[in-house]
């Protein structure tokens, strides 16, 4: 296992031909001015990630693709697998920093409520409160304040080492 890194540059990039800037599965700490203390675990874009705040799923040897009802589903990367918050844009094969410990960003649905239960939708990346039969369930990440509107964007959150659980 790698050790921990402080002070990391969460939002780095490192392109797909370059070697790594650090070792595959990394932890990364940052302590944030205004967010307090922030973990990140270093990992490669499996496909494109089209933002930061993107929830992504791992899959085996630290691949990270954007979160769907379909590679969360038992028998894709499926319950218990690791999801962290992307911190930037990724091209296919990048090299990049997903958050899953603390106060950051993640991607949600229109009017995703505050201190409910979330889970994986059809929209890559995106999770939503609706509770829709075959999504599973995301624990260990609570919405810090609720989105309203009616459009897709990114809310405060509260990260603690989320993960895929159950089929709803």
């Amino acid at each position: 296992m790698s050790g921990q890194i402080i002070g990391i540059d969460k939002t780095a990039v490192v392109a797909a031909s370059a070697v790594p800037a650090f070792r595959l599965g990394t932890l990364g700490g940052y302590d944030d001015p205004v967010n307090g203390y922030q973990e990140f675990v270093y990992g490669r874009a499996d496909g494109a990630v089209t933002g930061a705040g993107y929830l992504c799923v791992e899959a085996t040897g630290f691949d990270f693709a954007m979160a769907t009802t379909t590679n969360t589903a038992p028998g894709a990367s499926g319950h218990g697998s690791r999801v962290g918050a992307a911190q930037a844009v990724l091209a296919d094969n990048e090299y990049g920093w997903f958050q899953i410990y603390g106060k950051g960003s993640l991607r949600t649905l229109a009017s995703a409520a505050k201190g409910t239960r979330l889970n994986s939708t059809a929209t890559a990346g995106a999770v939503d409160d609706d509770g829709t039969a075959s999504s599973e369930a995301i624990v260990g990440v609570v919405l810090g304040t609720a989105t309203g509107g009616a459009a897709a964007t990114n809310a405060d959150a509260i990260f603690s080492y989320p993960s895929v659980g159950a089929t709803l």
